[in-house]
């Protein structure tokens, strides 16, 4: 028997079909959601080190927001005060985002790659589930 025909005997495609199809159809209208989410849930506001007066200056006059001054400083303008980075952490400007990925967990400078490999490890998952829950579904 055809689809056409099962559908002919309960009396066509009616209100309780299209509602039916609409239920099932809503989870792929906010799926893209999801995979846009990286984008905001791991922005990196700007920041900067915690301890502000000991951050050193960047060619454009900006504050450097991956380095600090090494203490002891020496205000011996003949010699060069090295920098490390930052030892106590990293104050986030919170103007746009109040909490991002990159935010709790720090990963900004050293660890920035970290949090791009998150939308990696998303996609990964996403890849890993089709495949598995599409098999699991067909049995």
């Amino acid at each position: 028997m055809r689809f056409e025909e099962i559908l002919h005997e309960v009396g066509g495609f009616s209100r309780f079909q299209f509602l039916i199809l609409f239920i099932l159809c809503l989870p792929r209208f906010v799926l893209p959601l999801h995979f846009l989410l990286h984008n905001f849930v791991s922005a990196t506001p700007p920041h900067h080190c915690a301890l502000e007066s000991l951050i050193p200056r960047q060619d454009d006059s900006s504050l450097s927001s991956c380095r600090g001054y090494d203490p002891p400083l020496t205000f011996d303008f003949d010699t060069v005060n090295s920098t490390v980075p930052c030892p106590h952490g990293w104050v986030y400007n919170q103007s746009q985002f109040s909490s991002t990925t990159a935010t709790e967990w720090d990963l900004v400078c050293d660890n920035k790659q970290l949090n791009q490999a998150l939308a990696t490890y998303f996609f990964l998952g996403v890849t890993v589930g089709a495949i598995l829950f599409g098999h699991l579904s067909d049995s």
